[in-house]
């Protein structure tokens, strides 16, 4: 029965099988591409909305909205009750025309509009977030492996390459474009350091390059 070939080699098991260090075959001109495994949150480089703290700005208007609409409410019923003579307006309130009361409640009206819309907006985005769990491998960029290279680890990267998928179907698309730099968040297990220990080849580029040398 022939041997099942495995679909990748770690860094260890490709330096064996070329009778070399580690440290060489990182740092070969062949420039193998190499792989680790993340499970957390995946994002494309220029997806500025998703990735972490990329909802700021809507967060800042919806707390501004909410702090006017509070302002807004509070005035208008003390204005109500004014004119029904059970409240005395303080020397810094002046008494509103029916015209004004009409525009303040007209501004109230719209930022509660304004603040269900930014609400449900920020849940949408909630829950994008948490579609875009990977279980799988990445590849790791040029700098994240010379730090291995040179260091024999480096800080677990914030940006990798999402990989090309071998014999993918034709017209199947991914959420993101292969070959793109991606965004890495809430990575588990939380890992301080990436080492060559963590870092595999692809045997499809493990025989490509040894095709080239024969």
């Amino acid at each position: 029965m022939p041997t099942i070939e495995p679909l990748t080699l770690t860094l260890a098991e490709v330096a064996e099988r070329w009778n070399l260090l580690p440290q060489e075959v990182l740092l070969s001109p062949h420039a193998l591409p190499m792989y680790f495994y993340f499970d957390g949150l995946v994002f494309d480089f220029n997806d500025k909305w998703h990735r972490a703290n990329g909802d700021v700005s809507v967060v800042q208007a919806l707390e501004g909205h909410k702090t006017r609409q509070s302002t807004l409410e509070i005035d208008l019923q003390r204005q109500a009750m004014h004119k029904r003579g059970l409240l005395k307006l303080t020397q810094w309130e002046e008494a509103l025309s029916d015209e004004e009361m009409q525009s303040q409640q007209s501004e109230s009206d719209r930022l509660t509009e304004e603040i269900a819309r930014l609400g449900e907006l920020l849940k949408k985005r909630s829950e994008e977030r948490q579609r875009s769990v990977r279980n799988g491998l990445l590849r790791a960029a040029p700098r994240s492996l010379n730090e291995i290279a040179e260091r024999g680890q480096t800080r677990f990267p914030q940006f990798a390459y999402m990989p090309h998928t071998p014999n993918r179907p034709a017209g199947e698309a991914t959420a993101i474009v292969e070959g793109s730099v991606v965004a890495l968040e809430d990575g588990f297990p939380l890992k301080e350091f990436l080492t060559g220990a963590d870092l595999v080849v692809s045997m499809l580029d493990i025989r490509a390059v040894e095709d080239l040398a024969k």
